[in-house]
């Protein structure tokens, strides 16, 4: 609701702001910048995925024309700090990571040695001609094999490949399994999945010598921590944090790829600082396959009891998670097994609850947080025993979960973990998901075999819950002391009456000018068209966190509800002096300040600006300071919970093994909704990336470490040809927790699509019996159960 406003931005679809410059071209990106000066990096890697460097010889690289020098990594320990993740949990123990491997590579891409040159031709070829001696050691890939006390040690310096063990127990979990009617035990397992952003990462690093600045433009969700990593890291005498500004031009696409600090930008500072002269380095497909976080791969060993109703009683989990071989920087490696169990219980009443959870170094690329942070591994297991449920006792998947749902009634509701949910709309999404699919409909034509028109056919259900918008109190939880978890604002009212805003987060494409200058043209009441929103520079506002985990409009858009306050009471008591009027009478809307129930007697905006900033005849009112900007930070509770429901209904090919998603149907509920068009924006490219990760995507590594997958004809994404049709709607259960009611919603698409589509492929095969509980439902995955089923095998 706007405060004494009418002008009504949030809730309307308005095209976004930034997509002008963008559909022209005109949108600056990281290599777009071209410095005078400016020098090139590339970086020598490793194709072991794990071996001892013995020796590395530059003399080759260093002689090609055009070469200005080529640094190991132990050239770089005398430039840079290795990172180190800390995490307040006791059980963790990973080591720290050089920016550039020094005496062992631990996966395929890591860097041995990094190239300056005048060109980023040069630089690339010279980087080939880096010869480095490596002694192979075994190496350990598959997460459940690196358990066995006799498999390789990725880091020998450890005792095990745990680098991480947590367990929990709430409830009367053993007298729920004894008095069950029924035990249901299932392992799932998610492949490993990338995040492949439109645009790789890069940066830029420059240096002003005679001030000993450092000006860096990276492409990154998080240029704030960015800038506190360079200052932690960077070994460099006159360097301080207030010396360094970090700018993020138009970035491509995150999906939290980009919400980490990688070495790869500590050393292009680095150098920087070293040769003199801008650098800038710019990975391609390649590396980004290779380097940039993975996510997922990931087993779920679920127990649940049951009573002969459908009701469940208890759950016990087993998950391991993939870290891959080093701990991501800043987010480290317990956010997916952390994230999954205290996730899995989700939108049931599950009171009796038991997990152990592992996260589990290998010679692979480090794991990381991509969009759903282990979300979509949880949901595809619980959800799954949903339907297992069903089907041993005999009940419609969509009653039994019907039966589990939090009810109405309950909130706000307190999950087994203590995470509160304090409003949802758990049965009401599902209602209204099965209505949109046609549920009951498709359910009555549905023939016993599920064979029709020669493709077996099935629908699947996802309820879910998503973890949004966490704030300080909940990366505490997690054990993560050095990301921040609150968010600013600054806003500013010029002279002319116009407003600018620069907040903490930083967009990767979500269209946050549009969505914010709604939020504030909503609060301040005035038009979008004097609204200019600022984002990702450092040098521009206060201190934040940045924009990851579904958290952009909860943080900063909370800071920008509580500065709008404080603002607008200054606009009122101006425009009171100014109309003569009490302040409590002043409405301000459409740019205008308005005595209530007198609309002639007025002001603009600008006249309340003009005052603020002494650029009237009539001075301020008594004891009021000039200006008229307000600063504001936010930190969100523990977590904000958004739900929806999927629905997907699948033709499952038996001659090809495809599948084809026919129908597909979402009610999702992220609270107070500001632009609906945006919100379904982010839910159709998450359920893309859902649909994704479900039947195609997958990098695959070989038993010796080897990527197999590091080009886009190997890594299959979905195009607009697999999409289909996804209806949509909206339900709105506005927090009661957070400023301006907001729930997040970036991630709810991928986290709804994976266990439906599952879930769906299950129910196409269920006349062969066969046991669909490992994704991606691949077409050679999909035909091998189908002819195993044939076989008996």
């Amino acid at each position: 609701m706007a405060h004494g406003t009418t002008t009504g931005y949030v809730g309307r679809d308005v095209l976004r702001v930034e997509d002008d410059k963008l559909l022209k071209g005109l949108g600056i990106f990281v290599d777009d910048l071209h410095l005078s000066g400016l020098v090139h990096l590339a970086f020598a890697r490793s194709p072991h995925a794990h071996a001892r460097i013995r020796a590395i010889r530059t003399e080759r690289a260093r002689a090609l024309p055009g070469v200005l020098a080529v640094f190991t990594g132990r050239d770089l320990e005398a430039l840079c700090k290795p990172m180190r993740v800390e995490i307040a949990f006791p059980s963790y123990k990973a080591p720290a990571r050089p920016v550039v491997a020094v005496d062992a590579v631990k996966f395929v891409g890591d860097a041995v040695a990094v190239v300056v040159a005048e060109s980023r031709y040069i630089a690339e070829d010279a980087a080939d001609l880096v010869e480095v001696d490596y002694e192979p050691l075994p190496a350990i890939v598959d997460v459940e094999a690196a358990l066995d006390p006799t498999a390789p040690l990725a880091h020998p310096e450890l005792a095990d490949n745990v680098f991480f063990k947590s367990e929990f127990k709430a409830g009367d979990v053993d007298g729920a399994f004894a008095s069950a009617d029924l035990v249901l035990k299932e392992s799932f397992r998610t492949g490993r999945v990338a995040g492949v952003p439109l645009e790789p990462r890069g940066c830029v690093a420059a240096v002003e010598r005679g001030r000993g600045t450092l000006t860096f433009w990276t492409s990154t969700q998080i240029p704030h921590m960015v800038r506190t990593a360079l200052a932690d890291l960077l070994i460099e005498p006159e360097l301080s944090e207030p010396k360094i500004r970090v700018i993020t031009p138009e970035v491509g696409g995150g999906f939290g790829t980009k919400a980490h600090v990688y070495p790869e930008e500590i050393v292009t500072a680095a150098l920087a600082f070293k040769v003199g002269r801008p650098v800038k380095w710019v990975q391609d497909r390649r590396e980004e396959l290779l380097t940039d976080i993975h996510s997922r791969d990931h087993v779920y060993e679920l127990e649940v009891a049951v009573n002969r109703d459908g009701v469940l009683k208890g759950v016990r989990a087993r998950i391991l998670t993939n870290a891959g071989a080093y701990s991501s920087f800043p987010f480290g490696c317990t956010l997916e097994p952390t994230g999954g169990a205290r996730m899995l219980p989700g939108a049931y009443r599950i009171r009796d609850y038991a997990y152990e959870c592992y996260a589990i170094t290998t010679n692979t690329c480090p794991a990381g947080a991509y969009r759903g942070v282990a979300q979509p591994s949880a949901f595809m297991a619980i959800e799954g025993m949903m339907d297992r449920i069903g089907r041993a006792l005999g009940i419609d998947p969509a009653e039994v979960r019907f039966r589990n749902l939090i009810q109405p009634e309950e909130m706000p509701y307190v999950n087994v973990v203590g995470v509160r949910y304090d409003t949802g709309s758990y049965v009401q999404s599902l209602r209204r998901a099965l209505e949109l699919a046609g549920y009951d409909e498709f359910r009555k034509h549905q023939t016993p075999g599920r064979l029709q028109d020669g493709k077996y056919r099935g629908i699947g259900i996802c309820c879910f819950t998503e973890i949004t918008g966490t704030g300080a109190p909940g990366w505490r939880a997690r054990g993560l002391t050095r990301v921040p978890g609150f968010d600013s604002a600054l806003l500013k009212i010029e002279p002319t009456g116009k407003v600018t805003c620069v907040v903490s987060t930083a967009g990767a494409g979500q269209g946050h000018e549009t969505t914010f200058a709604q939020l504030i043209g909503e609060e301040l009441g005035i038009p979008l068209s004097d609204i200019t929103v600022i984002e990702g520079d450092t040098a521009g506002g206060p201190y934040g966190t940045g924009t990851f985990a579904s958290r952009s409009v909860v943080t900063g858009g909370g800071a920008i509800v509580r500065a709008s306050a404080k603002l607008r009471d200054k606009m009122k008591r101006i425009a009171a002096h100014l109309l003569e009027a009490a302040p409590q009478d002043i409405v301000l809307d459409a740019g205008y300040a308005t005595v209530r129930g007198m609309p002639s007697s007025r002001v603009t905006v600008r006249q309340i600006a003009e005052n603020a900033y002494s650029m009237s005849s009539k001075g301020l009112p008594d004891g009021e300071e000039y200006g008229l900007e307000a600063t504001d930070y936010y930190d969100p509770p523990l977590v904000t919970i958004a739900n929806g429901t999927h629905v997907a209904a699948v033709a499952v090919d038996p001659r090809t093994g495809r599948v084809e998603i026919e129908r597909y149907a979402i009610a999702h509920d992220c609270g107070r909704v500001i632009n609906p068009m945006l919100v379904e924006g982010q839910i159709q490219g998450g359920t893309a990336q859902g649909i994704g990760e479900a039947v195609m995507e997958l990098m695959v590594y070989g038993e010796d470490g080897q990527c197999q997958t590091a080009t886009l004809m190997d890594y299959l994404l979905p195009t607009t040809a697999d999409m289909p049709a996804l209806t949509i709607d909206h339900i709105e259960s506005p927090s009661i927790d957070t400023a301006g009611g907001f729930k997040g919603v970036g991630e709810g698409g991928v986290i709804g699509a994976v266990p439906a589509i599952t879930n769906a492929v299950a129910d196409a095969l269920a006349s062969f019996k066969v046991n669909v509980n490992r994704i991606p439902l691949t077409p050679d995955r999909v035909l091998a159960l189908i002819e195993g089923a044939a076989s008996g095998a």
